[in-house]
Formats: structure tokens, C-alpha cells, sequence
């Protein structure tokens, strides 16, 4: 009790030293992102502050803070909850940690076969559906909208590839056993469990030296995530498994929303509207340019060649759910959205 009361009063300390001075002509909303400027979801939390100020005619703008300045994905989840942090790019597979379930199906492994089918999901009446079951959770979050990525796949460094024999692509039978890192959330873990590997959580910002040290044999992430944050200089083997998709959601506090005025929460839906579009059509060229750089950078590409293993191995995943996310899994699956 008196650990979780001191982390408490060490993350208000942080946000409230942290919070910018009201404008005088307006409000000031503060959003965290761990990632830096070149990230998708960066990119679109820039487009979310210019859409928000020019239709509040600066009456409500947005103070964004990169590279987890104000805290941790997990730090920045409580502070969201706890009222001390306005507005965060949450993960929907982090979610269900936090008392949100029904949004976190869209993480499960293996639900999207490709980016453009998750945005058709974004924008259609299931996309609403989602973003309102995490108000109704009641867990003190809003989610005003999506910011699609592109899949998360695995990446490997050196001496495991060699341990593995230096395979032109790769298969199912080699996660066996393997180390690999996972944000700390029961999905990812319970995914990497499924395939066998061994699901390894530690925070973000000690992956790179785990990596190097050879504490993990592995990760997982989007490869624009894996290009900006250079795991590619410790772990230049990227598998192309695509077992999750980055389900980005843009996260307001329930205090700070139900602050604002029916037309200012308008505003700030608007806004969501155009970094969602920004978000998507960023990543889809991001991706691409990656991918079309391995070679220059001395990444080589493993492809999958049993997917089909890898997708019978989860699917007892689905199953554990309740009812009401095994129904949306059918529906995303079935193209009924």
C-alpha cells in the first residue's frame, strides 16, 4: 500500500512540475508520447494540436511532450487515470490492464490480415463501438479515436540467428524457447507463450542494451519503431510474422474531458478525425521506406513460411475472451463492420 501510495504521489509531483502555464487566451492540454518526432503517432498528435487550434481558434491547444519526457507507457496510463496527465497515445492491447477489455480484441494475434483492413475497421460503426466501450468500462478513460499502425513483428539479434543456423526465412519451430521482450501487458505475453517463446517484459527504454547484453534474444514492434529507435544496429534480423497490428488510441482523461464544453469536446473530436487520416497515410509510406532500406542498412529480411502454424497456436487465445470480444473477432474476421 505504501509503494502504491509513493509511485502516486511521485507521478503527480512529475505531471504537475511538468505542466505548462495556461495561455492567457485559452486552455492548455498536455499529451505524452514515448516515441520521438519521426513516429506515426508523433507525427499525428501534431496534426491533432494545428486541427485543434485552428477550429478552437486557439481556446483549447495542445502542449505535446516526446520520448516519454513525462513518464513510461504505464506511468502515463495512471496519470491518465489519475487526472495528472491530459491526453496519451495509449496501445488497445494495453488496455484490458486497465479495465477496458472489449477494445483490446483489436490486439489479439492474428485478427487483421492487413493496415488497410484495420483503418476500414476505424472508420466504420464497429471503430465507434470500440472507442465507446472504453467510457463505458467506466475506468476513467476516453477514447477519442484511432491512430492505425502497421503490424508488430519479431526481430532477432545476431548470435541467435547464428544459433538458429543462419535460415534464409523462418518458421515456428524456431521460437521455441527464444527470450523475447513484450511491453508489459497480459496479451503480449500470453502471445509470445502461445508460440512458445519465452515472454520477457521489461520497459521500453532498457530494451536497446537488453538487446546488446543478450538479456533477451529478441523483441517486437512495428518496424518504423524498430528503425527510429535503432534495434536494428542490435538486432538486424527482422521476421515478418505480423502478429498483432499497432492499435493506437488516443486517450483522454475522464476529468479533463468531462472539463470541457459539448462544443470544445466537438473540437477535440474533430481534431482525432485528422490524426487519424494523418497517422494512417504516414505510416503506410514509413513502413514502406523501411523495408525499402534494410538492405542499405544491413538488415536482412526473414520471411514466414508456416503462417498457418503460428495462427492455430493463438487462436485457443480467442477463446478465452468473453463472448462479446469473441463476437467482434468473428465480425472483424468475417468483413462484417
Amino acid at each position: 500500500m505504501k509503494k502504491a501510495l509513493s509511485l502516486m504521489l511521485a507521478l503527480m509531483l512529475v505531471f504537475a512540475l511538468a505542466a505548462p502555464a495556461a495561455h492567457a487566451d485559452g486552455r492548455v492540454l498536455r499529451w505524452n508520447e514515448v516515441n520521438g518526432e519521426t513516429y506515426g503517432a508523433t507525427v499525428a498528435a501534431h496534426a491533432f494540436a494545428d486541427k485543434l487550434a485552428e477550429i478552437s481558434g486557439g481556446a483549447l491547444t495542445i502542449e505535446l511532450y516526446t520520448n516519454g519526457t513525462l513518464g513510461s507507457e504505464a506511468e502515463s496510463m495512471q496519470g491518465i487515470q489519475m487526472g495528472t496527465l491530459d491526453i496519451f497515445r495509449g496501445n488497445a492491447s494495453s488496455l484490458p490492464n486497465y479495465g477496458a477489455e472489449v477494445i483490446g480484441s483489436t490486439g489479439l494475434p492474428y485478427v487483421f490480415k492487413d493496415m488497410a483492413q484495420f483503418e476500414d475497421v476505424a472508420e466504420s460503426e464497429l471503430g465507434d463501438k470500440l472507442l465507446q466501450s472504453v467510457a463505458d468500462a467506466d475506468c476513467g478513460y476516453i477514447a477519442l479515436g484511432w491512430l492505425v499502425e502497421g503490424p508488430r513483428s519479431l526481430f532477432i539479434t545476431p548470435s541467435v540467428y547464428e544459433k538458429l543456423g543462419k535460415p534464409e526465412s523462418f518458421s515456428f519451430d524456431m521460437m521455441n524457447g527464444l527470450k523475447i521482450r513484450v511491453p508489459e501487458t497480459d496479451l503480449m505475453v500470453n502471445t509470445m507463450k502461445a508460440l512458445n517463446a519465452s515472454a520477457t517484459p521489461i520497459a521500453y527504454a532498457e530494451l536497446y542494451t537488453s538487446l546488446q547484453s543478450g538479456v533477451v534474444d529478441g523483441a517486437e514492434n512495428g518496424v518504423t519503431s524498430y528503425m527510429d529507435n535503432s534495434f536494428n544496429e542490435v538486432a538486424p534480423y527482422f521476421i515478418t510474422d505480423a502478429h498483432t497490428f499497432g492499435c493506437g488510441v488516443i486517450l483522454v482523461s475522464e476529468d479533463t474531458w468531462n472539463s470541457l464544453s459539448e462544443e470544445e469536446q466537438g473540437w477535440m473530436k474533430e481534431a482525432a478525425l485528422e490524426a487519424r487520416t494523418v497517422c494512417y497515410e504516414y505510416n503506410q509510406k514509413q513502413e514502406q521506406a523501411c523495408f525499402d532500406s534494410f538492405e542499405e542498412k544491413g538488415i536482412k529480411r526473414l520471411d514466414v513460411t508456416d503462417i498457418e502454424k503460428w495462427q492455430e497456436a493463438c487462436a485457443p487465445l480467442y477463446g478465452q475472451q468473453s463472448e462479446e470480444v469473441q463476437a467482434i473477432i468473428a465480425q472483424i474476421q468475417g468483413g462484417e463492420y
